[in-house]
């Protein structure tokens, strides 16, 4: 299979297509053609300092969607075919990567996998942001400081259902 892969830290050019063995699942994992892939600024920071775990060369990407491929032993929840979604696996720049299958989520028919991966990492966050960290109520004014790139911007959009008349107010 084909994958980007960074051989050596550092700027956009490190980046290189590369050939690497199809993986294989283990126990409780699945493998999953990626259909789209995630780019967040994690990537970058991975891509110049190094992945949170293990060491170059790897994979980057954390984040994508795409079809379930194989099944490792003891996997029930999903079947081959089904669409996922994912976040925290590191080897979504690739054609396919192995998961654990608890890390995968499905994906509903009417969302595209470019919507499905786009949204994990700053869906998630801004979900947080607006129902844990600071709950966001109906009548209460909400500021979303720096309201920019994925995670700035979703928690903005997640407040609109939440106050109509002020989010036509809201400029990116």
């Amino acid at each position: 299979m084909q994958a980007i892969v960074v051989e050596r830290l550092g700027e956009p050019e490190e980046l290189r297509i590369a050939e690497r063995p199809t993986p294989r699942p283990g126990p409780g994992e699945i493998r999953v053609e990626v259909g789209a892939a995630g780019v967040n600024f994690m990537d970058t920071g991975a891509r110049r300092l190094g992945p949170a775990v293990g060491q170059v060369p790897f994979i980057p990407g954390v984040e994508g969607a795409g079809r379930v491929s194989a099944l490792g032993e003891g996997v029930t929840e999903f079947a081959i075919g089904d669409r996922v979604a994912w976040v925290y696996a590191y080897g979504s720049y690739a054609e396919a990567l192995v998961l654990p299958a608890a890390s995968a989520v499905p994906v509903p028919d009417g969302i595209s996998d470019e919507v499905a991966a786009s949204v994990m990492m700053q869906g998630i966050t801004a979900h947080h942001f607006t129902t844990e960290a600071a709950p966001v109520n109906p009548g209460q004014l909400t500021l979303v400081h720096a309201a920019a790139g994925g995670a700035g911007t979703r928690p903005a959009l997640a407040c609109t259902p939440v106050f109509p008349a002020q989010s036509s107010k809201v400029s990116r």
